[in-house]
């Protein structure tokens, strides 16, 4: 079934798979961010599958998911340019395999409205305990970050390349502003984001099911007006790169460095990606870790919607000016296209073997749906992987050559690396 519109907003796409045994349904919601309501995001994928006024506690709402043959209902949060995706996933046993014939689908549905449209609350806000569960999760989950020495490198990164934009904001925000939530914050907020944001809805079926329906009335309750989330977000080029360095007790330091880039095709730059970094023999792995041993890891990753390729490595302090300097040396081997043809070939067969895996799942499938529509591209993964085989390695030398020095960010260690 193509896309449909069933609500102001609200994009619902179904799919019928009769290899599947089980239902997937999987619901985005975009709106932007700000140092306020970052921390908020993250604390309502926790609070919205944690109870809700029919099932009010969590173990209630995990015995009625168990006696549902051990469904599931989730949540989490995504970063996608300068706004963010509260995406909330359900899946559950097709309804041919209930004993006792029950219409698993319908109470599934029932559920899962009844979490994110009718959700528990007291006194205008959240209910307790519940409410502060979620919030003391969500403080556990910023210093845990601030404690993953990559990760920490990477969103400081992050906040220098991204200065002044809402992508510098930390995942999970800013620990003070997760402190001062309140449940009635919180619950406004989510409101707001019932009434404005962009729904995206894909569901992953075996065989047609009156899904579409059930939500559509679900959901035209809610009186919306929906606003244009900030996803292309393109970040400004710098005209001359920053460097930051901090220092920090522990025993391996990091190497960040960032480029952006302009008018660069995405499927060039996929594959671009995929040579310098992002596959088993890609030129990061063979010629900085493998044949120097500059580092103990060395990967790249992008974003097309904030227009930006980063390179972030594991590395002794002493081979940190050997390491950039190498890193760079990658750079300008993409530039004059010096790589093996083979590595093309590679990048394709990487991608066929990851996309392969994914369809073979109803989540994987949704999760792929759900990522075309946010950027624009609803082709199949077939016709990514014939596009990918025309790329040519001078359209990866041009594209390489848009890549504009941005960002380097070391993460010093104050102690002595180990061997």
């Amino acid at each position: 079934m193509p896309e449909q519109m069933i609500g102001n907003g609200i994009r619902y796409t179904e799919i019928c798979d009769p290899k599947f045994r089980s239902c997937m349904l999987l619901l985005r919601f975009y709106m932007p961010r700000d140092a306020q309501t970052a921390p908020v995001h993250a604390l309502l994928t926790d609070q919205l599958t944690a109870s809700s006024a029919a099932y009010p506690g969590l173990s209630a709402l995990s015995r009625r998911l168990d006696a549902l043959y051990a469904a599931d209902f989730s949540g989490r949060l995504m970063l996608c340019g300068d706004a963010a995706a509260l995406s909330f996933s359900a899946s559950w046993l097709d309804d041919r395999f209930a004993l006792e014939q029950e219409d698993l689908t319908g109470e599934m549905l029932e559920l899962v409205t009844g979490c994110l449209l009718k959700p528990n609350l007291t006194d205008g806000g959240f209910s307790e305990p519940e409410f502060s569960l979620c919030r003391q999760n969500l403080l556990d989950d910023i210093d845990c970050e601030r404690n993953d020495k990559r990760l920490y490198a990477m969103q400081r990164a992050a906040a220098l390349s991204f200065e002044g934009e809402p992508a510098a904001l930390p995942p999970f925000g800013e620990r003070q502003y997760a402190e001062a939530i309140t449940p009635q914050q919180a619950y406004a907020v989510w409101t707001q984001i019932l009434r404005t944001a962009p729904i995206d809805i894909v569901c992953i079926l075996p065989s047609a099911k009156p899904v579409r329906a059930a939500l559509e009335a679900a959901f035209s309750q809610i009186p919306r007006s929906p606003v244009p989330a900030p996803l292309q977000a393109v970040s400004p080029l710098r005209e001359v790169p920053q460097r930051c360095e901090e220092r920090i007790s522990m025993n391996q330091s990091k190497l960040v460095m960032t480029y952006k880039f302009r008018g660069i095709a995405p499927d060039v730059l996929r594959m671009l990606n995929s040579i310098l970094g992002g596959i088993n023999n890609s030129l990061l792995f063979l010629n900085v870790r493998e044949a120097r041993s500059l580092c103990y890891y060395c990967l790249s990753s992008y974003s097309l919607l904030k227009g930006i390729l980063s390179i972030d490595c594991g590395v002794q302090s002493t081979d940190l000016p050997a390491a950039e300097a190498a890193v760079s040396e990658q750079i300008a081997l993409l530039r004059r296209g010096e790589f093996p043809e083979s590595m093309l070939r590679e990048a394709v067969l990487d991608y066929q073997g990851r996309a392969a895996v994914r369809e073979n799942t109803n989540s994987g499938t949704a999760g792929r749906i759900a990522d075309g529509q946010m950027l624009g591209d609803t082709r199949s993964p077939d016709e990514i992987a014939a596009a990918f085989s025309q790329i040519t390695r001078a359209q990866i030398a041009e594209a390489a050559r848009q890549l504009v020095p941005d960002t380097v960010y070391i993460l010093r260690a104050e102690e002595a690396d180990e061997p």
